[in-house]
């Protein structure tokens, strides 16, 4: 990830807008994000889809540039929508490298490099234009009585101005709204802070007011006058008499529930693959670092299997992708089943899994469970009332510390064994050490 900053003395063409730059570092790509990291003085880069999300989850964009040939867990169309949803973006600029675009598509193709930055430009000047706009209706001046600006009841946002006690003076209708209250009169005698669910949030805000002077969009949940939690964001400034002493606390309090819940969902969803309710291969490298860095202090192996399905191109070519996915539900059920509460599963990719054993004392215990998946797979997978077929597969097996102490070795090398198995057997199982050495120098492996 790469953050653009803008660096005193330097000038930038477009200073309003915040930008976030979602494509892979190849190519025309890389020269469209350079070109606008000169031009744009508020820029952040990433490569993948998934750190797209969090950033923008995390930080407020005006606009994302966005690559249309990127493969990963969401579909082009449904991270367009994604990134509306969650954040603040308000326009997404859609980017190929791709000769061939469908003639309706308003994707912006990439073979003229400098017609593209043109375009795109023109696009981010007029919204930055918007921005601007936008920017300078919300200095509305706080001298006096808050309620006295003709903006102060119709705005969208909940607005407060609080004694450092959290004694009500002054708050909109729109306030009162989100929290459900009775009436203005009702709330204006009660207290804000009476309003946290959990008193830690109540300290967290406390502490931030006083050590910065203002609050940020912190997150947190309070209860409704008719008692249902919600999740709101709240965004505060100090305000001081003429002794510099603090006199209130302006804030103004967004109702984020359903993006709150979106936000849950996605988080789930990128840590797990959808078609089989496993953990995906994100989600598997965050366990495997800390059952490794657990391991360090005990003299327990871990062991990674990595599982192949033998012949899934030919399961596809004959019986249609819905089988082949029908197929990997049904392994996935089938792996689960001979492990351990501790282990884990995950599907690493296409037609590969992965399990995770921790606690192992012996390197006969990993192909015990090798054993017993391999076995799992004898019984024929019913696809459905009519197709019946046989699956088998091949299980390659890496040691920690045997064989690496980081992750990646760890799945290279049970790959490398998968692979072996697969030249010698089909429906076998190795560990990755077999390869390197004679089964006389580890007798205990001839099962293999």
């Amino acid at each position: 990830e790469i953050m653009i900053n803008h660096v005193t003395g330097r000038t930038f063409m477009l200073e309003s807008i915040r930008l976030i730059i979602i494509l892979e570092s190849t190519g025309a790509k890389e020269s469209l994000a350079n070109y606008l990291k000169e031009h744009i003085a508020h820029v952040t880069h990433v490569d993948s889809m998934v750190d797209g999300l969090s950033n923008v989850k995390r930080h407020r964009f005006d606009v994302a540039i966005l690559s249309a040939d990127m493969q990963d867990y969401y579909t082009v169309d449904n991270m367009t929508k994604i990134l509306q949803d969650i954040g603040s973006i308000q326009d997404v600029v859609m980017v190929s490298e791709k000769d061939m675009l469908p003639s309706d598509s308003k994707t912006v193709r990439l073979s003229d490099i400098e017609a593209a930055q043109n375009m795109i430009m023109a696009q981010l000047t007029e919204l930055d234009a918007k921005v601007q706009v936008k920017s300078a209706h919300k200095k509305i001046s706080t001298n006096g009585r808050l309620a006295e600006t003709s903006l102060f009841d119709s705005v969208p946002s909940g607005l407060y101005r609080i004694k450092p006690s959290g004694d009500f003076v002054e708050l909109n209708q729109t306030l009162a709204n989100i929290v459900k209250a009775p009436s203005m009169e009702v709330m204006r005698s009660d207290n804000y802070f009476s309003m946290f669910n959990d008193p830690e949030e109540q300290k967290t805000w406390r502490e931030i007011i006083e050590r910065e002077d203002s609050i940020h969009g912190l997150v947190f949940e309070i209860e409704r006058y008719d008692g249902q939690p919600i999740w709101v964001r709240d965004t505060v400034r100090t305000v001081y008499n003429g002794e510099d002493e603090v006199c209130f606390y302006d804030g103004s309090v967004e109702d984020i529930s359903v993006q709150k819940r979106l936000e849950d969902k996605l988080s789930f969803l990128a840590t797990q693959d959808i078609l089989t309710g496993l953990p995906n291969r994100n989600f598997f490298h965050d366990q495997a670092k800390l059952t490794i860095s657990q391991a360090r202090y005990s003299d327990d192996f871990v062991a990674f299997l990595v599982i192949d399905v033998d012949h899934f191109s030919t399961i596809n070519e004959n019986h249609g992708f819905k089988a082949g996915d029908k197929v990997l539900q049904i392994m996935a059920g089938r792996v689960k089943a001979q492990l351990r509460k501790s282990d884990l599963v995950s599907r690493l990719g296409s037609d590969k899994f992965i399990v995770l054993l921790n606690g192992i004392r012996t390197r006969r215990d990993s192909l015990a469970v090798a054993k017993k998946i391999n076995t799992a797979f004898s019984t024929p997978f019913e696809l459905s009332e009519e197709l019946s077929i046989d699956v088998s597969a091949s299980l390659g097996i890496s040691l920690y510390p045997e064989h690496g102490d980081d992750i990646n070795t760890l799945i290279k090398r049970a790959e490398i064994a998968t692979y072996a198995v697969k030249d010698r057997e089909r429906g076998g199982y190795m560990i990755y050490s077999d390869i390197l050495y004679s089964s006389d120098d580890h007798p205990q492996d001839k099962e293999v």
